[in-house]
Parts: structure tokens; C-alpha cells; sequence
């Protein structure tokens, strides 16, 4: 059953779902800044080891800190900047509350930060982030062992979704940590899609791309997730951004 969506206008639609799974270890959020969003997609890792406190306390932290020293009119460096020390403040947030049953939890981070026509992109683990205009422009790369072994030419791109150690990550909020960032230009009717690995594993990119043509966000979520879960019964979370045509 698809989960309740949340909407901000035509721009910005996510959503979480538990799947088949007792507990969902996803979280999500999406915050209006005075001029423009932060949208951010988590995923806890650890199963038994409060996954779900610790995707919950990272969007939260990270939340808390962008709303707090994001101001309208500051320049993209300094975006950059905040964001990334967003980013720190919850690796650090999780790993103080690490304790007792929750001894081992962790989490991926994957954020957007949008305004005046730019998106800074942030993450670790294997959360990702897409950029589409009318096809897929970029995509975050993994921090995961598999992305590695791609890279070194170890392992052959068509067998990534059935190796046994596809859902290993190499860093993450909590764990091993380290942020990646980005800035990239965005146009007219260009989409973000944030997403977690439950969710971008049953699409391949032709699907993700003929669905994000002309639709509204809220559209094309509630498309993709219904495609996603008639696949898997892992948790499943996603937002999507269309830029202002």
C-alpha cells in the first residue's frame, strides 16, 4: 500500500513507504527556506540497531541546522559550506545517541539545497541523488563497495543487482563518515529525484525518465512508487523537486 504523500504546490511531492517490512528505516523531509527548499532522503542501516532512530535524528539534525543558519541572499559558497556542516552535525547527533540498544546504528544522508536557480547536492552512502532534464544529467556516485569495484573495473556494471554485497556501504552518518557535495544549474521543468536505495533498485533509468516528462511531482512519485512496490518489499522513500518552468 502506497503511503500518505506530501505536496508543496506542483513543485515538490515525497513520500515513504514500509513495504513489507516491520519498521520503516527511512526518513524524510522537505523544508521551505525564505527562498527556496531543503529536501533530504535517509536510509538507517544497523536492522535491529534502531535504523529508523538514527534516519530520524540525521533529517532532523540536519534540518535544525539548515533553519538555523540558512539566511535569503547568501552566496552559493557559503550554501555549500552549510550544508556540508549540516552533514556533520548529524554524523556527530547519531553517533552521540549510539548507545545502549542502539550501539552500531547508522545511517545514509542524501540533500538538496534549492535556491535562485541552483541545487547543492550533498550525500553519503548509497541514497542517491538524480538530476533529469529530459534525461538523466547526473547521478550521485555510491559510497558503497560496489560502486568502488565499478570504478577499478572490478566488477562489470550488469551484475551490480544480484552481487551479494550490493547493499555494502563504505560511509555513512554514524559509521565511516565522509559527505560528497556538488553544485548544479538548474532549468526550466528540470527534475531532482532523491532516493533511497529501496526505491531507485526497481527502476532502471528509461523508467525514471519517460515518467518525470511534463508531470507533475506528485504524479510521477505516485507512478514510480506504485511500479516499486509491486517489486520489493523493502522500505521505499523518495522526493521529487520540478524547477518552475
Amino acid at each position: 500500500m502506497i503511503g500518505r504523500m506530501v505536496t508543496i504546490g506542483n513543485e515538490i511531492a515525497g513520500i515513504t513507504c514500509r513495504g513489507g517490512r516491520p519498521v520503516n528505516e527511512d526518513s524524510y523531509t522537505i523544508l521551505p527556506l525564505s527562498d527556496g527548499y531543503l529536501i533530504a532522503v535517509a536510509d538507517g542501516i544497523g536492522g535491529q540497531r534502531a535504523g529508523d532512530r538514527a534516519s530520524s535524528l540525521a533529517i532532523s539534525t540536519l534540518g535544525d541546522f539548515i533553519s538555523e543558519n540558512y539566511t535569503g541572499g547568501l552566496r552559493t559558497d557559503e550554501c555549500h559550506r552549510i550544508i556540508r556542516e549540516g552533514f556533520t552535525a548529524a554524523d556527530q547527533a547519531v553517533q552521540t545517541a549510539a548507545v545502549g540498544d542502539a550501539t552500531g546504528m547508522g545511517t545514509t544522508l542524501v540533500a538538496a539545497l534549492i535556491r535562485r536557480g541552483t541545487a547543492i547536492i550533498a550525500h553519503t552512502g548509497d541514497s542517491r541523488a538524480y538530476h533529469l532534464s529530459g534525461r538523466i544529467v547526473s547521478v550521485t556516485r555510491d559510497h558503497s563497495l560496489i560502486a568502488d569495484m565499478v570504478e577499478r573495473g572490478l566488477l562489470d556494471p550488469c551484475e551490480v543487482s544480484h552481487h551479494p554485497l550490493r547493499s555494502y556501504i563504505t560511509q555513512s552518518i554514524g559509521g565511516d563518515f565522509t559527505v560528497t557535495s556538488t553544485i548544479s544549474s538548474l532549468h526550466p521543468g528540470d527534475v531532482l529525484l532523491l532516493a533511497t536505495d529501496g526505491f531507485y533498485e526497481y527502476l532502471d533509468e528509461q523508467t525514471i525518465v519517460s515518467e518525470s516528462l511534463r508531470l507533475e511531482p506528485a504524479v510521477i512519485l505516485r507512478r514510480l512508487m506504485q511500479r516499486v512496490l509491486r517489486l520489493t518489499k523493502d522500505n521505499a522513500t523518495a522526493v521529487i523537486y520540478r524547477h518552475p518552468v
